[in-house]
């Protein structure tokens, strides 16, 4: 037995520090993950998530609640882009004072659809796989590979979880995102989903299956391809709504409500009444003949009537005078 000591733990100002070893190294959990005391995020976390995505803390706490449920349950991460809520701006707000001021969506990509819907099956026993992908044309006609240039009109994804099929089919018109191209002149198709047609709508088959085949842990969770319309159309409608402001400032349109039986008010009326009060202009006289008389000197030159030329002097005939004299 040696009458050593063992060696005591270092010390830090008054704090044990735990010693650290190749073999046994110390795992120090970081000040943002969640721990399973939790009940909501704290402090710390909402200022990370609020980089990760910009106005979620301001986001009512029954949302941050549900939010922090849903990564409870999911298991997915949000510090690590796993998952995150969204606010939209909500249009309904503008016409009905109980709706709210936006809208928050809990967002995924496919590869965390795919973790949780993988998991759930297998807490069941159960395993998740796929059948094979079809794609239609604008005929109806079925595609086992997408090799047109063309869109395709629709994708079928069919997940198999133990021995039930649960398939379904998306449709371009109802998912891809269009935006107006001022250079253009028209709607065009977002760029990405330009690039890769058939992949990005195949992913929102894939989505709307595996939701299906896992409610109770994907219901009111989307993939970020199911939402890219829904952020199309909120551009196209800030756009519409900033052109169409800018059009009543400068009276190119009238406002709702407005008679048009009756005059308007504003700049455009204003100067309508100026243009009325104006006398009509005056006629420009015409040039008088030239005359022997000239015409008298306070003769009113400005008067919308032509002065009324002078008679012509008689003329004198000197000759038949002078030869009667003779």
């Amino acid at each position: 037995m040696s009458d050593e000591r063992p060696a005591e733990p270092a010390t830090v100002e008054g704090a044990v520090v735990e010693t650290e070893t190749a073999a046994h190294p110390v795992v120090r959990p970081s000040v943002i993950v969640l721990r399973a005391d939790q009940e909501e995020f704290d402090h710390k976390q909402l200022s990370t998530l609020n980089l990760i995505s910009p106005g979620l803390a301001s986001a009512p706490r029954g949302h941050l609640a549900m939010f922090f449920h849903y990564c409870v349950r999911t298991g997915l991460d949000p510090f690590a882009r796993q998952i995150y809520m969204i606010g939209r701006t909500n249009w309904k707000a503008a016409d009905n004072p109980d709706e709210p001021e936006k809208t928050w969506t809990i967002q995924t990509g496919i590869d965390g659809f795919r973790t949780v819907a993988h998991r759930a099956a297998a807490r069941a026993g159960q395993s998740i796989s796929y059948e094979d992908t079809v794609y239609y044309d604008s005929e109806g006609n079925a595609h086992d590979v997408w090799l047109s240039k063309a869109y395709p009109a629709a994708v079928k994804v069919t997940v198999v979880r133990g021995t039930a099929r649960f398939p379904f089919i998306a449709r371009w018109d109802e998912f891809a995102p269009t935006y107006y191209d001022r250079k253009q002149g028209a709607y065009v198709v977002a760029k990405m989903w330009q690039q890769m047609p058939a992949h990005m709508l195949r992913k929102c088959a894939e989505a709307g299956s595996l939701r299906m085949a896992a409610p109770q842990d994907l219901s009111g969770v989307y993939v970020d391809e199911e939402m890219e319309r829904t952020d199309a159309e909120a551009v196209v409608r800030e756009a519409e709504e900033a052109t169409r402001r800018l059009r009543e400032a400068a009276g190119l349109e009238a406002g709702d409500g407005d008679d048009k039986d009756e005059p308007a008010d504003g700049p455009a009326a204003a100067a309508q009444d100026a243009s009325a009060a104006k006398p009509a202009p005056k006629k420009r006289a015409r040039p008088a003949k030239k005359s022997a008389v000239a015409p008298p000197q306070d003769a009113d030159v400005d008067s919308g009537e032509a002065p009324t030329p002078a008679k012509r002097a008689p003329r004198k005939r000197a000759a038949a005078n002078r030869r009667a004299a003779s």
